[in-house]
């Protein structure tokens, strides 16, 4: 296999037949895939649309500091944290915009203790939980599935996201 390849590899998402698909659409290399955008992405079969954001991110990454990554895993750890917490904070923004009138009641009090309990698990994760960096990394995938793309869903259906997201941290820790 040819060295853009391997290199696409390393993105979380990306297996042997994608990394070939977006070799042959000419996004062989993190700075390609870059450059193109989520536009050029959306263009490459196999690629779904909830996952360009995060092939963007990691190759925007990569083609910053391909160095920084490799020798301070904890760093990243940290960076990813701060993208988790940024995504968390427009999600309650959203969330606030789109049901201020029924967020007084109890369904408000859930959903901000679950903000409360996530962030504070978010910080534990950060100050080094009990467990690996790779799990903690998991986790964080997960749980930032679970807190974007949240357009046109029920209050109700927020607060389960959520529910969910905070046990996925509980387990990480």
């Amino acid at each position: 296999m040819a060295e853009p390849a391997d290199d696409l590899l390393q993105l979380k998402g990306v297996g042997k037949v994608l990394a070939q698909r977006l070799g042959e659409a000419g996004l062989g290399s993190f700075a390609a895939i870059a450059e193109a955008g989520a536009p050029g992405l959306q263009r490459v079969a196999g690629i779904s649309p909830s996952r360009v954001n995060s092939l963007l991110e990691q190759a925007r990454q990569r083609t910053a500091a391909p160095l920084d990554q490799a020798h301070s895993p904890k760093e990243a750890l940290q960076q990813r944290l701060d993208q988790v917490k940024e995504h968390l904070q427009a999600l309650a923004e959203k969330t606030r915009e789109q049901f201020a009138d029924r967020l007084a009641g109890k369904q408000g009090r859930k959903l901000a203790g679950d903000l409360v309990r996530i962030d504070d698990a978010l910080n534990r994760l950060g100050d080094g939980g009990r467990k690996g960096a790779k799990r903690a990394a998991k986790a964080l995938d997960k749980v930032e599935k679970r807190v974007t793309d949240l357009d046109g869903i029920s209050l109700k259906k927020v607060h389960k996201r959520l529910k969910k997201a905070r046990k996925t941290l509980a387990k990480a820790l």
